[in-house]
């Protein structure tokens, strides 16, 4: 990258990062989780969940109400829960069909999104009850149309959380599936790795070109997906949820035809994994090891060039040249405040 891209983009996170002390700054309005429907309490209720937890296995009850593991169960993921009150969640079937072709047709879409769940926003605990649980706060998901609040009575036993999600009527007596996760130990983080850790919210996308060292074009600010989450944790692993905020229809039925499928697929994306940062290159780029995606195709590690400034992180892929233009783009993510207060 030149000196003068790189003097002109510094300069310009940095007016970012300054404006960003009044909050909202650059965010439109209802990108933020609002105080009083998504809040949560910051204290000891929530502390025993905190942590990333990697998928087991889930569990069914049988009509004598004996618990047992789903037969052949075959999918991958993990949930996290962190200390500022917000959690992130990506389920994936294993062994799926990849795309004929790109884009995928609508029955493709629909085979794809067929046991994918993926969710974010923040949480709430209610541990002082007689069955203690959680309520996933949900502020985007990969179904347009699904539960916002959702219900999960819980019980931590050694390093495996059970998650029970609440039925329809009754309480957790009534309930008829497990969801069984262990808990992840935390990795040995680089300092500079454990600047990313945390919860962040996209603000906005933008795009530049260059040509001969010089800018030649910078901005084409871009809101559509802001309020979308990227996630890193102190185990070492990531994930990222990129969901449009506009133009999501809920699906007509409990499942959705191929054409809403294809429609849900377009309008949400992201991976999840472990991560990498490679802080002594020039310039520092940071590679988020995927092992699962909405595309059922075979995963691919994205490097991502990175720039820290304050709350804000930007990230963008390398540039490419064509012709003695160069093009590129960011993507610009601010850290998340620790959430106070329980919903009313």
């Amino acid at each position: 990258m030149s000196n003068l891209r790189g003097a002109l983009i510094i300069a310009a996170v940095a007016c970012l990062s300054t404006s960003l002390s009044v909050r909202a700054a650059g965010v439109p309005a209802g990108t933020r989780p609002a105080a009083g429907a998504a809040s949560v309490q910051t204290g000891r209720d929530h502390e025993p969940l905190v942590g990333t937890y990697r998928l087991v296995t889930t569990e069914v009850k049988d009509q004598d109400g004996t618990w047992r593991p789903v037969p052949n169960y075959d999918s991958i993921g993990y949930i996290t829960y962190s200390d500022s009150g917000y959690m992130g969640v990506h389920v994936m079937p294993k062994n799926r069909i990849p795309f004929a072709a790109n884009p995928p047709t609508p029955e493709e879409a629909q085979e794809a999104l067929r046991g994918y769940s993926a969710y974010y926003g923040p949480y709430t605990v209610h541990a002082d009850e007689s069955a203690p649980f959680v309520v996933h706060h949900r502020v985007g998901q990969i179904n347009p149309g699904g539960e916002v609040d959702a219900k999960r009575f819980f019980d931590l036993i050694g390093n495996r959380l059970i998650l029970t999600p609440a039925p329809a009527s009754g309480g957790k007596a009534q309930a008829t599936r497990h969801i069984v996760w262990e808990r992840l130990p935390d990795a040995p983080l680089s300092a500079e790795a454990k600047k990313f850790v945390g919860f962040r919210q996209l603000l906005y996308t933008d795009r530049y070109t260059e040509r001969d060292g010089r800018v030649v074009t910078h901005g084409q600010k871009n809101e559509g997906r802001a309020g979308s989450y990227i996630i890193y944790t102190p185990t070492g692993h990531m994930m990222v949820h990129l969901m449009a905020r506009e133009g999501r229809t809920p699906y007509a039925g409990a499942t959705p035809t191929p054409e809403e499928a294809l429609a849900a697929y377009r309008s949400y994306g992201g991976y999840f994994g472990r991560f990498t940062v490679y802080a002594d290159d020039n310039p520092p780029y940071v590679v988020h090891n995927q092992e699962g995606r909405p595309n059922p195709g075979t995963p691919t590690d994205a490097e991502r060039l990175y720039l820290l400034s304050g709350d804000v992180l930007r990230l963008g892929g390398r540039p490419r040249t064509t012709n003695g233009e160069t093009r590129g783009g960011h993507l610009y993510w601010e850290l998340l405040p620790p959430l106070t207060g329980r919903p009313e």
